[in-house]
Parts: structure tokens; sequence; C-alpha cells
């Protein structure tokens, strides 16, 4: 089994490690992520199972040269992290592992909480199907109201189980919206359950940022960019790309009189983040449209963006 996903990711930590320890299988493990690092791991040691984000494989996808490069040894590729376009998933199919598993998890709720089985129509893949309930876990689909909907019924997603978190670290008010008090996850998620158990994914709800399959949170960005002497306001949102699913992007609204330029903002932003985290976009605003509870109205600010820059 491969392994190049950092020490910080559950996948890599957790899930990948966890199933090597438990299997007693062999593993091979690289200090980053390489497409071309990966290829030739699969033809030297004949690996039969990898796993990836989606970001990963359409990397791998892209590559002009991938079919000089031999994947007839891998039995099942493994894909989480968000919702897989069917493009994506035939393109696995034909040019690196003909079966392929989609799992659905996070830091919070568990690493991996569903999984499909071989042999699903990637037609159902394409449309959200993300598996059934792993042993030992829970889940619950509710309304706005917190109140749980029938079957079939969209609403947010909410796990809990023996690998979801008990909460952040000291980081109180985040604790409010994700975790509730008897212990649930919310995991933003817009889905809905079947009467024999299968789970679709249909949306994300919460401000909680996904770049390729790591978490952001807005706070982390606006922190540090709001340390700098000449902001007076920052809030960052989750902009769509084709390759990461969502990429940070932040708002800025300098103090008055103040003139502050981009490169700045990416500077700071680079010695204190890592490197999924530091904005890919810095706009400049004169003001930032707020709610009626006076906080930022970062729906419409994200509206905003997109309808500005035409994406």
């Amino acid at each position: 089994m491969l392994n190049n996903f950092p020490p910080s990711h559950a996948g890599g930590s957790i899930e990948i490690m966890g199933t090597v320890l438990v299997a007693g299988c062999e593993i091979v493990l690289q200090e980053q992520w390489n497409p071309y690092a990966v290829l030739r791991a699969i033809k030297r040691f004949k690996l039969q199972l990898i796993g990836g984000v989606p970001t990963m494989y359409a990397i791998m996808l892209s590559l002009p040269d991938l079919n000089n490069f031999n994947t007839s040894s891998l039995l099942i590729s493994i894909i989480s992290g968000e919702k897989v376009s069917m493009d994506l998933l035939t393109g696995m199919r034909d040019k690196i592992c003909p079966n392929i598993l989609n799992a659905y998890g996070s830091t919070e709720s568990g690493p991996e909480v569903t999984f499909t089985d071989i042999g699903d129509p990637l037609e159902e893949l394409a449309k959200g199907y993300i598996g059934k309930l792993l042993p030992d876990q829970e889940m619950k689909i509710v309304d706005e109201n917190n109140n749980e909907v029938p079957i079939g019924e969209i609403g947010e997603m909410l796990f809990k189980g023996t690998l979801t978190i008990p909460g952040y670290y000291e980081m109180p008010e985040e604790n409010k919206t994700t975790f509730t008090e008897d212990g649930w996850c919310r995991s933003g998620d817009l889905g809905y359950i079947t009467e024999d158990g299968r789970i679709y994914i249909k949306g994300r709800i919460k401000f909680i940022i996904r770049v390729g399959s790591y978490t952001v949170l807005p706070s982390e960005v606006e922190d540090v960019i709001v340390k700098h002497p000449k902001v007076a306001m920052v809030a960052a949102v989750g902009i769509p790309d084709k390759i990461y699913n969502e990429i940070v992007w932040v708002a800025v609204v300098p103090e008055s009189g103040q003139e502050v330029v981009e490169s700045e903002i990416i500077e700071i932003c680079k010695k204190e983040l890592a490197n999924f985290k530091v904005p890919k976009k810095v706009v400049f605003k004169k003001e930032l449209p707020i709610t009626h509870l006076a906080k930022v109205d970062r729906p419409t600010l994200q509206k905003q963006l997109i309808e500005e820059f035409e994406l």
C-alpha cells in the first residue's frame, strides 16, 4: 500500500497507517505526493491498492504521458474528499484502475465513515453516492432547526462514532458551530439516505473551505491577515476550482487612508500558514456585505466574487 499523505492528514495518519497495522501488509512511504512518483511506485512495487483525493487523480489524468505507465497491477483505487464527476470516474476506470471505491469522511467526523462497494455503478457515484455507514458509525440528517428529516429528504448530515473528534483545540466559537452538546459532528454537507442505508451527498452549507481534501477554517486565514496594520476587515471564502474543488480567496477592506497590495497579504500568509491555506487571490473592497447580526455575509460575498470575476 502507498502512503504519501502528510502526518497532519487524517487519511495518511489514521486511515492508511491504520489499515496497514490491522492488515499486516507492506507499505511504501513517500515524503510527498507527486504524480510521477506514484506511477513509478505502482510499477516498481506492483501495488494493488492506492488511495487519493479527486485532485490527485485529476492531476494524474492530466499528464500527457500517462499511457506510458503500467498500472495493470492495481486492483482497487479509493477516492475520497469531495463530490466526484463522471468524467473523473471514467478517466480513472479507463486509464488507472478498473475498480473504484468512493468514501466519505473528514478530520472531524472520522477519516472515513462510509464506503461504496466494488461494482457499484459509476453513474451512482457521480450522483453523489458515498456508500453505507461503516461499523460503529452513526449518522442522522437534520433540517435547519436540527429536527431529523424523513428517509429520502435532504438535510445536513451529522456524524458520531469512535473516530469523531471531541472538538477543535482552544477554538470555542468554531466548536459551537461544528459540534453538538451530545457529540454529533456537523459535516456542513447536504445529503440524504435511502431506505436501504445508501447515502448520497448533494452539496455544502457551511463556511469551511475544502481545498482538495484539506479543511480550511476561514478564521485561520483571517486571523493572520487582520494583524496587518493596514487591514481593517477581511473575509475568506471558498471559490470553485476545477482541480481542487475549492481554493481560498480573501476580500480585504484597508484601513481608511491606507493602501495595501496583494503581495503583502500573500507574503504574511506564506509565513504563517500551510500552503493550501494561503489565498490564491486577494480582492480589495470598500466594504463587505453584512448580515442583520452584524456578521460578514459570506454566501453573499462568495456570490459577488464569482459574478464579478465571471467564474
